[in-house]
C-alpha cells in the first residue's frame, strides 16, 4: 500500500508514493492457508544500474495478460519511495537491453485475516528463496503489526532482502 509524500528522496516537492511494508522469511510448511488457492501472478524483474533501483517488470496473470511495470524504489527499512507505473511492452523491451540482472518469482495475493500479503516464490538461481510481504497504509500500521510466529524471520532492515 502506497501513501503520497510531498518530499522526495533528493527535497524535491514533486509527489512519490511511499511504500510501507514489512518482509519476512516463511516456512511454507507452517503456513495457516493453502496458498496455491490464492490470486497468482509470474514475474520477470530486471534491474538497471543507473543509481535510482530502477526495475522493469513483466507480470503475466492467469490468464495469459501481460502488464509492464517500470519502477523506482529508494530507501530502506518499513517506508519506501515507491514511483511505479505501467508502460508499453515497446518501452519494456527497449529498456530491458539496459538490464544488469534478473529474477524470476511467482507472487501470490493472499488476504489473511483483512491482512494483505504477498507471498514470492523465486525461481532459478533463488529457487530456495521465500519471501512474504505484508502491505499497510502508513508506517505507524506496519509499527503496530504484531507478526504471527509462522511469518518467520523479519528481514525488513536487511538491504540484501528489499527485493
Amino acid at each position: 500500500m502506497t501513501t503520497t509524500n510531498n518530499a522526495t528522496p533528493t527535497g524535491s516537492m514533486s509527489k512519490i508514493p511511499l511504500e510501507h511494508e514489512l518482509r519476512y522469511f516463511p516456512d511454507l510448511r507452517g503456513l495457516p492457508f493453502n496458498f496455491s488457492c490464492y490470486p497468482k501472478v509470474a514475474i520477470l524483474q530486471g534491474y538497471l544500474e543507473d543509481g535510482f533501483g530502477t526495475r522493469l517488470r513483466d507480470e503475466e496473470d492467469s490468464q495469459g495478460k501481460h502488464t509492464y511495470l517500470y519502477t523506482r524504489k529508494t530507501g530502506s527499512g518499513i517506508s519506501r519511495y515507491e514511483d511505479e507505473h505501467e508502460i508499453s511492452e515497446e518501452q519494456f523491451r527497449h529498456e530491458w537491453k539496459n538490464v544488469r540482472c534478473f529474477l524470476r518469482k511467482d507472487r501470490y495475493f493472499i488476504d489473511w485475516e483483512g491482512v494483505e500479503l504477498q507471498l514470492n516464490i523465486f525461481h532459478g538461481d533463488l529457487v530456495q528463496y521465500l519471501q512474504i510481504e505484508v502491505e499497510f497504509k502508513s508506517n505507524e500500521d506496519a509499527l503496530a503489526f504484531v507478526a504471527p510466529l509462522w511469518l518467520g524471520r523479519d528481514v525488513t532492515n536487511d538491504k540484501r532482502h528489499g527485493n
